[in-house]
């Protein structure tokens, strides 16, 4: 099938592969970026599908975000609002040395913002579709995998609270609700030791949300479709 894809976070890594991914199946894809660089490989994937790729410029964390993005739907509706963008934190990863401005950005960009946006955008994703987050396993408390990356993994698991609250104050699903492991990708964060390639986790992702439509859950899924404990 095809459908139209909002992907927040598109520039590079994971959010890039995605865009691919989906591009590449035949969606129509709007690509949230922060600034579009030209000759950047997002830029070159624009040139060859003009038609099927569209790229919104604008600073995620700022609150007229949603404004930005809306004007440029035109008010075409989506199947999938998929929020990839993210942040690792400070490089310490200490709680003892975190400081309020690294851990503001970190919380901020990994789990407000997201959930944010996605509230604002909400009405514009069609019932039965998909909205999705880019999480970890690192965000589950009961797997307990985020003693090398503590901050980060906080910041991951208030995303997922905030996606539970959000579900505890609906009254019904319109759509799924996705808290997205997406394995250990090979990316700047992930390193050039993790198992998966982009092309990998971007192509199972892809899946994953595909299956997701029509169902109206919220659940925390991996790359694979597997439900992680919250």
């Amino acid at each position: 099938m095809s459908g139209r894809i909002l992907i927040c976070g598109a520039s590079r890594g994971l959010g890039l592969g995605l865009v691919r991914a989906f591009v590449e199946a035949g969606w129509e894809v709007l690509a949230v970026v922060r600034e579009l660089r030209p000759a950047s490989p997002l830029d070159a994937l624009r040139t060859r599908h003009p038609q099927a790729l569209q790229v919104i410029a604008c600073d995620l964390a700022r609150l007229d975000a949603a404004s930005t993005i809306e004007a440029a739907l035109h008010g075409r509706r989506l199947d999938c609002a998929l929020f990839n963008a993210g942040v690792y934190g400070p490089g310490h990863q200490d709680p003892r040395q975190a400081l309020f401005d690294d851990v503001g950005q970190l919380f901020l960009a990994n789990a407000v913002a997201p959930i944010r946006l996605a509230q604002c955008l909400a009405d514009q994703v069609a019932d039965g579709g998909v909205i999705a987050f880019m999480s970890s396993q690192m965000a589950s408390l009961t797997l307990a995998r985020a003693a090398d990356m503590p901050l980060y993994g906080a910041s991951k698991a208030a995303l997922n609270s905030l996606l539970r609250s959000w579900q505890a104050q609906l009254p019904r699903l319109p759509w799924s609700l996705l808290a997205l492991h997406p394995g250990w990708v090979r990316t700047d964060m992930g390193g050039e030791a993790a198992p998966l390639s982009v092309e990998q986790s971007a192509s199972d992702l892809r899946q994953v949300i595909l299956d997701q439509l029509g169902r109206r859950q919220c659940a925390f899924l991996d790359h694979q479709g597997q439900s992680l404990p919250w």
